[in-house]
């Protein structure tokens, strides 16, 4: 049993986080344990990306990603698992990575998407980038 599951979720195809999701239920510890999700959206506070976005739209993105990802969690997990829920803006890997850090994962539960011929024959850019870079255990699931 884990105390600490991250699960990394992409908003904008989130049931490539579904089997993820099943399998963190069955290894959560249930007395204490946390699966905490988060999502990556592109790095609007680099200052070549910052030049094209306005503040005011950049929050707007920001909390409409938030909403997304709070919606796909009520509709996923049963209301007696703990769960934290955080937004990030940035490189994907590096992100993953970090949050792991931060909260102490025990575990990283991810799936690759393979979008073509090299990821397909490849882990996948950002899974093969965590599993190398991840101070804890990773599980990749292969759609």
């Amino acid at each position: 049993m884990f105390k600490h599951i991250l699960i990394p979720v992409d908003v904008e195809e989130p049931e490539f986080s579904d089997a993820a999701l099943e399998l963190a239920l069955r290894e959560i510890d249930r007395d204490g344990g946390t699966l905490h999700l988060m999502t990556v959206i592109p790095g609007f506070s680099s200052p070549l990306v910052a030049s094209y976005f306005k503040k005011s739209e950049v929050k707007k993105a920001h909390a409409a990603v938030d909403q997304h990802l709070l919606d796909y969690t009520q509709a996923k997990l049963p209301a007696d698992v703990q769960r934290a829920l955080s937004v990030h803006q940035g490189n994907p890997a590096e992100r993953i990575v970090k949050q792991a850090k931060r909260i102490g994962a025990d575990l990283i539960i991810m799936t690759a998407h393979h979008r073509g011929k090299i990821d397909h024959a490849l882990l996948g850019s950002n899974s093969s980038r965590v599993v190398e870079r991840a101070g804890c255990s990773v599980l990749v699931l292969r759609p």
